[in-house]
Protein backbone atom coordinates (compact mmCIF):
# COMPACT_ATOMS: atom_id res chain seq x y z
CA UNK A 1 0.00 0.00 0.00
CA UNK A 2 1.11 3.22 -0.89
CA UNK A 3 0.69 5.39 2.10
CA UNK A 4 -1.37 8.72 1.57
CA UNK A 5 -1.46 11.28 4.69
CA UNK A 6 -2.88 14.56 4.93
CA UNK A 7 -3.11 17.48 7.44
CA UNK A 8 -6.76 19.32 7.34
CA UNK A 9 -6.06 22.47 9.39
CA UNK A 10 -9.15 24.76 9.56
CA UNK A 11 -6.97 27.93 9.58
CA UNK A 12 -8.81 30.69 11.52
CA UNK A 13 -5.69 32.84 12.93
CA UNK A 14 -2.40 31.75 14.48
CA UNK A 15 -0.94 28.10 13.93
CA UNK A 16 -1.17 26.51 17.40
CA UNK A 17 2.00 24.08 18.02
CA UNK A 18 0.01 21.47 18.68
CA UNK A 19 -1.89 21.36 15.55
CA UNK A 20 1.19 22.29 13.94
CA UNK A 21 2.95 19.16 15.56
CA UNK A 22 0.43 17.05 14.04
CA UNK A 23 1.45 17.93 10.49
CA UNK A 24 5.10 17.24 11.70
CA UNK A 25 4.24 13.79 12.70
CA UNK A 26 2.18 13.09 9.29
CA UNK A 27 4.78 14.53 7.11
CA UNK A 28 7.29 12.26 9.14
CA UNK A 29 5.60 9.29 8.26
CA UNK A 30 5.18 9.90 4.74
CA UNK A 31 8.51 10.92 4.24
CA UNK A 32 9.87 7.41 5.87
CA UNK A 33 7.52 5.39 4.37
CA UNK A 34 8.27 7.22 0.90
CA UNK A 35 4.24 8.12 0.80
CA UNK A 36 3.07 11.62 0.43
CA UNK A 37 1.78 14.42 2.67
CA UNK A 38 -0.82 16.44 0.85
CA UNK A 39 -2.64 19.44 2.44
CA UNK A 40 -6.24 20.01 2.45
CA UNK A 41 -7.68 23.54 4.11
CA UNK A 42 -10.67 23.32 6.00
CA UNK A 43 -12.13 26.78 4.98
CA UNK A 44 -15.54 26.50 5.60
CA UNK A 45 -16.03 28.72 8.27
CA UNK A 46 -15.94 31.98 5.85
CA UNK A 47 -15.82 34.19 8.72
CA UNK A 48 -12.69 33.23 10.25
CA UNK A 49 -10.65 31.13 7.28
CA UNK A 50 -9.68 34.62 5.58
CA UNK A 51 -6.85 34.45 2.89
CA UNK A 52 -4.47 36.28 5.75
CA UNK A 53 -5.30 33.33 8.19
CA UNK A 54 -4.33 30.81 5.47
CA UNK A 55 -1.69 32.90 4.62
CA UNK A 56 -0.40 32.53 7.64
CA UNK A 57 -0.83 29.24 7.94
CA UNK A 58 1.33 28.37 4.60
CA UNK A 59 3.90 30.67 5.94
CA UNK A 60 4.45 28.59 9.17
CA UNK A 61 4.24 25.19 7.32
CA UNK A 62 7.23 27.09 4.72
CA UNK A 63 8.88 28.38 8.01
CA UNK A 64 9.16 24.76 9.22
CA UNK A 65 10.31 22.74 5.96
CA UNK A 66 6.80 20.99 5.70
CA UNK A 67 6.34 21.03 1.91
CA UNK A 68 3.69 19.12 0.73
CA UNK A 69 3.27 16.77 -2.56
CA UNK A 70 0.18 17.67 -4.37
CA UNK A 71 -1.91 21.05 -4.48
CA UNK A 72 -3.86 21.89 -1.83
CA UNK A 73 -7.45 20.96 -1.74
CA UNK A 74 -9.39 23.30 -0.10
CA UNK A 75 -13.21 22.53 1.05
CA UNK A 76 -14.98 25.14 0.07
CA UNK A 77 -14.51 24.19 -3.50
CA UNK A 78 -15.83 20.44 -2.71
CA UNK A 79 -19.28 21.89 -1.33
CA UNK A 80 -21.27 20.56 -4.28
CA UNK A 81 -19.72 17.35 -3.95
CA UNK A 82 -20.55 17.20 -0.23
CA UNK A 83 -24.20 18.37 -0.98
CA UNK A 84 -24.31 15.37 -3.68
CA UNK A 85 -23.31 12.33 -0.71
CA UNK A 86 -25.63 13.91 1.00
CA UNK A 87 -28.65 13.84 -0.74
CA UNK A 88 -27.85 10.05 -2.11
CA UNK A 89 -27.22 9.37 2.04
CA UNK A 90 -30.82 10.32 1.97
CA UNK A 91 -32.22 8.46 -0.84
CA UNK A 92 -30.72 5.07 0.26
CA UNK A 93 -32.11 5.37 3.81
CA UNK A 94 -28.47 6.35 5.77
CA UNK A 95 -30.08 9.78 6.73
CA UNK A 96 -33.10 12.19 6.70
CA UNK A 97 -34.50 15.37 6.25
CA UNK A 98 -38.45 16.62 7.54
CA UNK A 99 -37.95 19.32 4.92
CA UNK A 100 -36.44 21.31 3.02
CA UNK A 101 -35.61 23.73 5.63
CA UNK A 102 -34.22 21.46 8.31
CA UNK A 103 -30.96 19.75 8.72
CA UNK A 104 -29.88 16.33 7.25
CA UNK A 105 -29.38 13.81 9.76
CA UNK A 106 -27.46 10.95 9.76
CA UNK A 107 -28.66 7.65 11.12
CA UNK A 108 -27.20 4.70 13.15
CA UNK A 109 -29.03 2.43 11.94
CA UNK A 110 -28.61 -2.09 11.82
CA UNK A 111 -28.15 -2.22 8.09
CA UNK A 112 -24.72 -0.16 8.66
CA UNK A 113 -23.39 -2.63 11.14
CA UNK A 114 -20.39 -4.24 10.33
CA UNK A 115 -18.22 -7.02 11.96
CA UNK A 116 -15.40 -5.00 10.80
CA UNK A 117 -16.40 -2.17 13.36
CA UNK A 118 -19.28 -3.22 15.25
CA UNK A 119 -18.98 -5.96 17.85
CA UNK A 120 -21.40 -7.91 20.14
CA UNK A 121 -20.27 -8.55 24.27
CA UNK A 122 -20.57 -12.33 24.55
CA UNK A 123 -20.15 -11.65 28.13
CA UNK A 124 -23.08 -10.85 30.88
CA UNK A 125 -25.74 -9.21 29.32
CA UNK A 126 -25.46 -5.07 29.99
CA UNK A 127 -27.82 -3.90 32.86
CA UNK A 128 -29.14 -0.33 33.18
CA UNK A 129 -31.07 1.19 35.99
CA UNK A 130 -33.64 3.75 35.43
CA UNK A 131 -34.71 5.30 38.71
CA UNK A 132 -35.53 9.15 39.03
CA UNK A 133 -36.20 11.10 36.08
CA UNK A 134 -38.09 10.50 32.68
CA UNK A 135 -38.13 7.59 30.54
CA UNK A 136 -38.95 9.09 26.87
CA UNK A 137 -39.85 6.23 23.72
CA UNK A 138 -39.68 7.62 20.20
CA UNK A 139 -39.01 6.27 16.55
CA UNK A 140 -35.46 6.61 17.17
CA UNK A 141 -34.49 5.74 20.43
CA UNK A 142 -35.27 5.10 24.40
CA UNK A 143 -34.57 8.33 26.18
CA UNK A 144 -33.82 8.83 29.73
CA UNK A 145 -33.87 11.97 31.24
CA UNK A 146 -32.16 12.42 34.29
CA UNK A 147 -33.31 14.97 37.04
CA UNK A 148 -32.89 18.68 36.63
CA UNK A 149 -29.06 19.30 36.19
CA UNK A 150 -28.21 15.76 35.09
CA UNK A 151 -27.57 14.53 31.64
CA UNK A 152 -29.90 12.91 28.88
CA UNK A 153 -29.08 9.49 28.03
CA UNK A 154 -30.46 8.44 24.75
CA UNK A 155 -30.20 5.33 23.24
CA UNK A 156 -30.95 4.14 19.99
CA UNK A 157 -33.06 1.02 19.67
CA UNK A 158 -31.12 -0.59 17.20
CA UNK A 159 -28.82 -0.67 19.41
CA UNK A 160 -29.81 -2.01 22.06
CA UNK A 161 -33.06 -4.35 20.52
CA UNK A 162 -30.43 -7.31 20.80
CA UNK A 163 -31.92 -9.64 23.48
CA UNK A 164 -33.50 -7.20 25.26
CA UNK A 165 -35.84 -7.09 28.59
CA UNK A 166 -37.48 -4.37 30.36
CA UNK A 167 -36.83 -5.13 34.04
CA UNK A 168 -39.61 -4.63 36.67
CA UNK A 169 -40.24 -3.66 40.09
CA UNK A 170 -42.62 -6.31 40.42
CA UNK A 171 -40.90 -9.01 39.13
CA UNK A 172 -41.77 -10.63 35.88
CA UNK A 173 -40.23 -8.43 32.98
CA UNK A 174 -41.40 -6.72 29.70
CA UNK A 175 -40.05 -9.02 26.57
CA UNK A 176 -38.02 -6.38 24.55
CA UNK A 177 -40.02 -6.97 21.05
CA UNK A 178 -43.50 -6.63 23.15
CA UNK A 179 -42.16 -3.40 24.78
CA UNK A 180 -40.67 -1.42 21.27
CA UNK A 181 -43.68 -2.83 19.44
CA UNK A 182 -45.85 -1.33 21.75
CA UNK A 183 -43.85 2.17 22.28
CA UNK A 184 -44.19 2.88 18.28
CA UNK A 185 -47.23 1.64 17.66
CA UNK A 186 -48.63 4.02 20.54
CA UNK A 187 -46.50 6.91 18.88
CA UNK A 188 -47.94 6.12 15.28
CA UNK A 189 -51.60 5.53 16.21
CA UNK A 190 -51.73 8.81 17.85
CA UNK A 191 -49.47 10.46 15.92
CA UNK A 192 -47.11 11.33 18.44
CA UNK A 193 -42.91 12.06 18.40
CA UNK A 194 -42.65 10.98 21.47
CA UNK A 195 -44.30 9.62 24.89
CA UNK A 196 -43.85 9.19 28.31
CA UNK A 197 -42.96 5.17 28.04
CA UNK A 198 -44.24 4.19 32.00
CA UNK A 199 -47.52 5.45 31.45
CA UNK A 200 -48.14 2.61 28.75
CA UNK A 201 -47.33 -0.23 31.32
CA UNK A 202 -48.94 -1.15 34.23
CA UNK A 203 -45.82 -2.27 35.68
CA UNK A 204 -42.94 0.35 37.63
CA UNK A 205 -39.66 -0.03 35.25
CA UNK A 206 -36.55 -0.04 36.96
CA UNK A 207 -34.21 -0.75 34.19
CA UNK A 208 -33.38 -2.41 30.96
CA UNK A 209 -31.58 -5.51 30.56
CA UNK A 210 -29.95 -6.06 26.69
CA UNK A 211 -26.26 -7.39 24.83
CA UNK A 212 -24.57 -4.83 24.58
CA UNK A 213 -22.53 -3.93 21.26
CA UNK A 214 -19.26 -2.07 20.74
CA UNK A 215 -18.00 0.36 18.17
CA UNK A 216 -14.36 -0.51 17.93
CA UNK A 217 -11.27 0.00 15.88
CA UNK A 218 -7.50 -0.80 16.21
CA UNK A 219 -5.52 2.47 16.19
CA UNK A 220 -2.06 2.74 15.25
CA UNK A 221 -1.20 4.76 18.76
CA UNK A 222 -4.10 3.66 21.64
CA UNK A 223 -4.65 0.09 20.39
CA UNK A 224 -7.91 -0.88 20.68
CA UNK A 225 -10.76 1.63 21.16
CA UNK A 226 -14.26 0.97 21.39
CA UNK A 227 -17.22 2.49 22.66
CA UNK A 228 -20.93 0.52 23.48
CA UNK A 229 -23.03 1.75 20.46
CA UNK A 230 -25.87 2.94 22.36
CA UNK A 231 -24.01 5.79 23.26
CA UNK A 232 -23.29 6.81 19.36
CA UNK A 233 -26.44 8.90 18.29
CA UNK A 234 -27.58 9.78 15.29
CA UNK A 235 -25.77 13.24 14.01
CA UNK A 236 -26.10 16.21 11.60
CA UNK A 237 -24.51 15.86 8.76
CA UNK A 238 -25.60 19.06 6.69
CA UNK A 239 -26.96 22.30 8.04
CA UNK A 240 -30.40 24.13 7.01
CA UNK A 241 -28.11 26.49 4.70
CA UNK A 242 -27.10 23.48 2.92
CA UNK A 243 -23.30 23.12 4.12
CA UNK A 244 -22.16 20.41 5.28
CA UNK A 245 -21.42 19.92 9.05
CA UNK A 246 -17.22 18.67 9.71
CA UNK A 247 -18.25 14.87 10.29
CA UNK A 248 -19.37 14.36 6.68
CA UNK A 249 -16.61 16.82 4.53
CA UNK A 250 -14.20 15.36 5.97
CA UNK A 251 -14.69 12.22 5.52
CA UNK A 252 -15.77 12.43 2.16
CA UNK A 253 -12.35 14.38 1.28
CA UNK A 254 -10.67 12.07 2.74
CA UNK A 255 -12.14 9.44 0.15
CA UNK A 256 -11.58 11.65 -2.59
CA UNK A 257 -8.34 12.14 -2.13
CA UNK A 258 -7.17 8.43 -1.51
CA UNK A 259 -6.18 8.91 2.03
CA UNK A 260 -4.84 5.66 3.58
CA UNK A 261 -3.97 6.36 7.38
CA UNK A 262 -6.07 9.19 9.03
CA UNK A 263 -3.17 10.37 12.04
CA UNK A 264 -4.53 13.05 13.74
CA UNK A 265 -4.86 14.48 17.76
CA UNK A 266 -6.75 12.62 20.33
CA UNK A 267 -9.28 15.10 20.61
CA UNK A 268 -10.81 13.36 17.13
CA UNK A 269 -11.27 9.71 19.18
CA UNK A 270 -15.26 10.28 19.36
CA UNK A 271 -15.22 11.59 15.81
CA UNK A 272 -13.70 8.30 14.15
CA UNK A 273 -16.58 6.10 16.13
CA UNK A 274 -19.05 8.17 13.83
CA UNK A 275 -17.01 8.41 10.64
CA UNK A 276 -16.83 4.63 10.48
CA UNK A 277 -20.53 4.80 9.79
CA UNK A 278 -20.18 7.45 7.03
CA UNK A 279 -17.54 5.11 5.60
CA UNK A 280 -19.98 2.11 5.49
CA UNK A 281 -22.65 4.57 4.26
CA UNK A 282 -20.61 5.41 1.17
CA UNK A 283 -19.22 2.18 0.67
CA UNK A 284 -16.22 2.46 0.80
CA UNK A 285 -13.64 0.73 3.31
CA UNK A 286 -12.06 3.38 6.56
CA UNK A 287 -8.47 3.94 6.50
CA UNK A 288 -6.42 3.30 9.00
CA UNK A 289 -6.52 5.65 12.39
CA UNK A 290 -3.99 7.14 14.50
CA UNK A 291 -4.79 9.68 16.92
CA UNK A 292 -1.24 11.43 18.95
CA UNK A 293 -1.49 12.54 22.39
CA UNK A 294 -2.11 16.00 23.39
CA UNK A 295 0.45 18.32 24.28
CA UNK A 296 0.08 19.35 27.77
CA UNK A 297 2.18 22.26 30.08
CA UNK A 298 3.61 21.33 33.55
CA UNK A 299 0.50 20.66 35.10
CA UNK A 300 -0.59 18.34 32.33
CA UNK A 301 -3.29 20.59 31.03
CA UNK A 302 -3.80 21.37 27.41
CA UNK A 303 -1.27 23.90 26.41
CA UNK A 304 -1.89 27.24 25.85
CA UNK A 305 -1.21 30.61 25.06
CA UNK A 306 -1.31 31.55 29.24
CA UNK A 307 1.87 28.85 29.66
CA UNK A 308 3.89 30.54 27.72
CA UNK A 309 4.24 30.88 23.58
CA UNK A 310 1.42 28.54 21.78
CA UNK A 311 1.92 29.84 18.46
CA UNK A 312 4.23 28.81 15.58
CA UNK A 313 4.70 32.71 14.59
CA UNK A 314 5.62 33.76 18.32
CA UNK A 315 8.81 31.33 18.62
CA UNK A 316 9.79 32.89 15.05
CA UNK A 317 9.46 36.25 16.50
CA UNK A 318 11.07 35.06 19.41
CA UNK A 319 14.36 33.82 17.40
CA UNK A 320 13.82 30.54 18.01
CA UNK A 321 15.26 28.27 14.90
CA UNK A 322 12.61 26.57 12.86
CA UNK A 323 14.44 22.98 13.07
CA UNK A 324 14.88 23.58 16.50
CA UNK A 325 10.86 24.18 17.10
CA UNK A 326 10.38 20.95 14.96
CA UNK A 327 12.89 19.18 16.56
CA UNK A 328 11.23 20.24 19.92
CA UNK A 329 7.89 18.96 18.58
CA UNK A 330 9.05 16.05 17.19
CA UNK A 331 9.94 14.77 20.93
CA UNK A 332 6.86 16.02 22.34
CA UNK A 333 4.86 12.24 21.82
CA UNK A 334 7.90 10.42 19.69
CA UNK A 335 11.21 9.43 20.79
CA UNK A 336 14.08 7.62 18.50
CA UNK A 337 14.15 4.39 20.48
CA UNK A 338 17.58 5.58 21.94
CA UNK A 339 18.96 9.30 24.21
CA UNK A 340 19.03 11.11 21.30
CA UNK A 341 17.39 15.00 21.83
CA UNK A 342 19.63 16.85 18.81
CA UNK A 343 18.73 15.39 15.65
CA UNK A 344 18.47 16.56 11.99
CA UNK A 345 15.36 16.25 9.57
CA UNK A 346 16.56 12.93 7.89
CA UNK A 347 17.69 11.54 11.27
CA UNK A 348 13.73 12.37 12.42
CA UNK A 349 12.43 10.75 9.10
CA UNK A 350 14.70 7.23 9.42
CA UNK A 351 14.25 7.21 12.66
CA UNK A 352 10.26 7.48 12.62
CA UNK A 353 7.69 5.23 13.22
CA UNK A 354 4.07 5.07 14.88
CA UNK A 355 5.21 2.53 17.26
CA UNK A 356 7.27 4.54 18.60
CA UNK A 357 4.63 7.50 19.64
CA UNK A 358 3.69 7.42 23.20
CA UNK A 359 -0.07 7.40 23.69
CA UNK A 360 -0.02 9.51 27.41
CA UNK A 361 0.20 13.36 27.43
CA UNK A 362 3.38 14.99 25.70
CA UNK A 363 4.59 17.72 27.70
CA UNK A 364 6.10 20.91 26.07
CA UNK A 365 8.84 22.22 28.23
CA UNK A 366 9.39 26.06 27.57
CA UNK A 367 13.00 25.75 29.30
CA UNK A 368 13.72 22.94 27.12
CA UNK A 369 13.07 24.34 24.09
CA UNK A 370 15.60 27.62 25.15
CA UNK A 371 18.25 25.29 25.75
CA UNK A 372 17.84 22.94 22.50
CA UNK A 373 17.74 26.63 20.44
CA UNK A 374 21.34 27.81 21.81
CA UNK A 375 22.81 24.00 20.52
CA UNK A 376 21.21 24.64 17.60
CA UNK A 377 22.62 28.64 18.26
CA UNK A 378 25.93 27.39 19.16
CA UNK A 379 26.30 24.62 15.80
CA UNK A 380 25.08 27.13 13.02
CA UNK A 381 27.98 28.13 10.58
CA UNK A 382 28.23 32.14 10.99
CA UNK A 383 27.12 32.20 7.00
CA UNK A 384 23.73 31.06 7.84
CA UNK A 385 23.61 33.06 11.27
CA UNK A 386 24.06 36.79 8.98
CA UNK A 387 21.15 37.46 6.91
CA UNK A 388 18.76 36.25 10.18
CA UNK A 389 20.65 38.40 12.71
CA UNK A 390 21.02 41.52 10.10
CA UNK A 391 17.18 41.12 9.64
CA UNK A 392 16.84 41.85 13.32
CA UNK A 393 19.24 44.18 13.87
CA UNK A 394 17.30 45.98 10.49
CA UNK A 395 14.39 45.68 12.44
CA UNK A 396 16.00 47.21 15.85
CA UNK A 397 16.66 50.34 13.45
CA UNK A 398 20.43 49.35 12.95
CA UNK A 399 22.09 50.30 9.72
CA UNK A 400 23.44 47.34 8.46
CA UNK A 401 24.68 48.57 5.36
CA UNK A 402 28.33 49.08 6.47
CA UNK A 403 28.58 45.94 8.83
CA UNK A 404 31.90 43.85 8.01
CA UNK A 405 31.12 40.55 7.84
CA UNK A 406 33.99 39.22 9.72
CA UNK A 407 33.24 41.45 12.07
CA UNK A 408 29.73 39.84 12.69
CA UNK A 409 31.34 36.56 12.67
CA UNK A 410 33.81 37.55 15.81
CA UNK A 411 30.63 39.34 17.39
CA UNK A 412 28.88 36.04 16.80
CA UNK A 413 31.50 33.98 18.34
CA UNK A 414 31.46 36.74 21.08
CA UNK A 415 27.61 36.06 22.11
CA UNK A 416 26.08 33.78 20.79
CA UNK A 417 27.16 30.94 24.39
CA UNK A 418 24.96 33.73 26.14
CA UNK A 419 22.24 33.50 23.99
CA UNK A 420 19.60 30.70 23.39
CA UNK A 421 17.75 32.79 20.76
CA UNK A 422 18.20 35.23 17.98
CA UNK A 423 16.19 37.78 19.92
CA UNK A 424 18.39 37.63 22.75
CA UNK A 425 21.42 38.02 20.72
CA UNK A 426 20.43 41.30 19.05
CA UNK A 427 19.54 42.63 22.17
CA UNK A 428 22.79 41.56 24.27
CA UNK A 429 24.75 43.32 20.87
CA UNK A 430 23.24 46.57 20.74
CA UNK A 431 25.50 48.60 22.69
CA UNK A 432 28.04 47.40 20.16
CA UNK A 433 25.96 49.40 17.52
CA UNK A 434 25.07 52.07 19.42
CA UNK A 435 27.22 55.38 19.44
CA UNK A 436 26.08 56.23 22.38
CA UNK A 437 24.77 53.66 25.50
CA UNK A 438 23.03 54.73 29.03
CA UNK A 439 24.20 53.29 32.17
CA UNK A 440 22.41 51.34 34.33
CA UNK A 441 21.75 53.55 37.34
CA UNK A 442 22.38 51.09 39.87
CA UNK A 443 25.53 49.86 38.18
CA UNK A 444 26.93 53.47 38.24
CA UNK A 445 25.94 53.61 41.51
CA UNK A 446 27.71 50.40 42.54
CA UNK A 447 30.68 50.29 40.78
CA UNK A 448 31.59 53.91 39.80
CA UNK A 449 30.17 56.31 42.47
CA UNK A 450 31.05 53.46 45.35
CA UNK A 451 33.83 53.99 47.95
CA UNK A 452 34.58 57.96 47.08
CA UNK A 453 34.49 57.50 43.51
CA UNK A 454 36.85 54.46 43.32
CA UNK A 455 35.49 53.43 39.37
CA UNK A 456 35.08 56.90 38.56
CA UNK A 457 39.12 57.51 39.48
CA UNK A 458 40.22 54.25 37.62
CA UNK A 459 38.59 55.39 34.86
CA UNK A 460 39.94 59.16 34.62
CA UNK A 461 43.70 56.89 34.69
CA UNK A 462 42.59 54.24 31.96
CA UNK A 463 42.13 56.95 29.01
CA UNK A 464 45.45 57.84 28.56
CA UNK A 465 46.48 53.51 28.42
CA UNK A 466 43.53 53.32 26.27
CA UNK A 467 44.69 56.31 23.74
CA UNK A 468 48.44 54.91 23.94
CA UNK A 469 47.33 51.41 22.24
CA UNK A 470 47.94 51.84 18.25
CA UNK A 471 46.94 48.50 17.18
CA UNK A 472 43.24 47.98 18.79
CA UNK A 473 43.18 44.17 18.86
CA UNK A 474 42.62 42.06 21.57
CA UNK A 475 45.97 41.01 22.23
CA UNK A 476 46.98 44.38 22.72
CA UNK A 477 44.33 45.48 24.55
CA UNK A 478 44.44 43.05 26.91
CA UNK A 479 48.25 43.22 27.47
CA UNK A 480 47.95 47.08 28.32
CA UNK A 481 44.79 46.15 30.38
CA UNK A 482 47.21 43.81 32.71
CA UNK A 483 50.28 46.20 32.78
CA UNK A 484 47.81 49.22 33.88
CA UNK A 485 47.15 46.68 36.61
CA UNK A 486 50.12 45.86 37.81
CA UNK A 487 51.14 49.40 38.20
CA UNK A 488 48.15 49.80 40.17
CA UNK A 489 48.76 47.52 42.42
CA UNK A 490 45.11 46.40 41.73
CA UNK A 491 42.75 43.47 41.25
CA UNK A 492 41.95 43.04 37.26
CA UNK A 493 37.89 43.50 38.37
CA UNK A 494 38.51 47.01 39.52
CA UNK A 495 39.47 47.88 36.14
CA UNK A 496 37.44 45.49 34.18
CA UNK A 497 34.42 46.48 35.95
CA UNK A 498 34.17 50.30 35.21
CA UNK A 499 34.92 49.99 32.05
CA UNK A 500 32.19 47.55 31.45
CA UNK A 501 29.59 50.00 32.99
CA UNK A 502 31.15 53.11 30.87
CA UNK A 503 31.21 51.08 27.30
CA UNK A 504 28.38 48.68 27.42
CA UNK A 505 26.21 50.52 30.25
CA UNK A 506 26.06 47.00 32.32
CA UNK A 507 27.94 44.69 34.57
CA UNK A 508 27.65 42.04 32.58
CA UNK A 509 29.30 41.24 29.06
CA UNK A 510 32.00 38.87 27.65
CA UNK A 511 35.38 39.06 28.22
CA UNK A 512 36.16 42.85 28.48
CA UNK A 513 39.68 42.89 26.01
CA UNK A 514 37.19 41.20 23.15
CA UNK A 515 34.62 43.32 24.19
CA UNK A 516 36.36 46.79 23.71
CA UNK A 517 37.96 45.48 20.46
CA UNK A 518 34.80 44.72 18.83
CA UNK A 519 33.23 48.23 20.35
CA UNK A 520 35.96 50.07 18.42
CA UNK A 521 38.63 52.60 19.77
CA UNK A 522 36.76 55.82 18.90
CA UNK A 523 33.63 54.56 20.73
CA UNK A 524 35.13 53.20 23.81
CA UNK A 525 37.08 56.51 24.30
CA UNK A 526 33.70 58.36 23.30
CA UNK A 527 31.86 56.48 25.75
CA UNK A 528 33.99 56.78 28.87
CA UNK A 529 34.34 60.62 28.14
CA UNK A 530 30.72 60.74 27.97
CA UNK A 531 30.94 59.15 31.96
CA UNK A 532 33.54 61.59 33.12
CA UNK A 533 31.37 64.37 32.24
CA UNK A 534 27.92 63.39 33.11
CA UNK A 535 28.59 60.94 35.62
CA UNK A 536 29.22 63.59 39.63
CA UNK A 537 30.20 61.77 42.83
CA UNK A 538 27.01 61.91 45.05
Amino acid sequence: MSVRVRFAPSPTGNVHIGNIRVAIFNWLFARHEKGKFLLRVEDTDLERSTPEAIRTLLDSMNWLGLDYDEEPVYQTKQLQRHKDVAMKMVADGFASSKDDQSPVVFQITEKLFDSSFVMVDNGPHYEYAIGAGELIGNSQSLVHKLPKGSLTNTMNWQAIRLELTVLCAEGDPIPGDEFEKTVISHLEKNSLDEVDVRTLFDKTITGISFRRKFVFFDDLVLGTIKKPLEGVRDFVIMRTDGSPIFHLANVIDDVDMGITHVLRGNDHVENTFRHLFLYKAMGVTPPLFGHFPMITNDAGKPYSKRDGAAFVGEYRELGFFPDCLFNMLVLCGWNPGDDREIMSKQEMIDAFTLDHVSSGPAQFSLKKIHWMNSQYFMKKQADELFPLIKERLAGEGVDIAGIDESWLERLIGLLRERSETLSQFVQKSKYFFEDEVTPDPKAVNKILLKNDGAGMNILEKLVGCLEEIADWSEKPIEESLTKFTESEGIEFGAVAQPLRVAVTGGTASPGIWETLALVGKTRTLARIDRILRDVKPQ
